[in-house]
C-alpha cells in the first residue's frame, strides 16, 4: 500500500501523461522498476516500494532520475507469433533536493541511444519515441 505522500507524488508525476499503462524506473544507486495501471483517480502499482523510494529520492540530496514508459494505442510492429507491439513513449525527470526537473527530448534520446562507455551512437529501440517530459507541479506533502 502506498503512503499518502507517495500516492500524491505519483499522481502529480503522471497527471498530464496519456494512457493507462506505464513502466516507471527509478535510478538511484540501483535501478528499480514497477508497472502501473491507471484506475480512475488512482493507480494499481505492482511494486509499491519503488514509488515509496521515489518519494524518498525526491527529498534526498543525492542525484536521482525517473524514467516513465507510456504505452500508446498506436501499433509499432507485430511479432512473428502475431503479438502486436504498441509504440512506447519514453520520458524522464531529474530529481533531488525537493525538485523535479523535466528532461527534454534530445537528452532522452542521447541517454538511450549513446553507448555510455564509448560515446558511440546506438540505434534507438524499435517502436520507441523519446519525448520531452512535462513540468510537474509538486503537491504539498503531509508531514510524516
Amino acid at each position: 500500500m502506498l503512503s499518502q505522500n507517495a500516492r500524491a507524488l505519483l499522481g502529480a508525476l503522471l497527471r498530464d501523461l496519456p494512457g493507462d499503462r506505464y513502466i516507471l524506473t527509478l535510478h538511484t544507486r540501483h535501478a528499480m522498476s514497477t508497472a502501473l495501471d491507471r484506475r480512475g483517480e488512482g493507480f494499481d502499482v505492482e511494486h509499491p516500494e519503488v514509488v515509496e523510494r521515489l518519494y524518498t529520492a525526491l527529498t534526498a540530496e543525492a542525484p536521482a532520475a525517473v524514467i516513465v514508459r507510456t504505452f500508446t494505442n498506436r501499433l509499432s510492429h507485430t511479432l512473428p507469433d502475431g503479438t502486436a507491439i504498441p509504440v512506447k513513449r519514453v520520458l524522464g525527470w531529474r530529481l533531488g533536493g525537493g525538485s523535479i526537473t523535466p528532461v527534454d527530448e534530445a537528452e532522452m534520446f542521447n541517454a538511450h541511444c549513446v553507448d555510455a562507455a564509448s560515446g558511440e551512437p546506438i540505434p534507438p529501440e524499435r517502436g520507441v519515441e523519446y519525448t520531452s517530459a512535462p513540468g510537474v507541479e509538486l503537491p504539498a506533502f503531509e508531514q510524516p
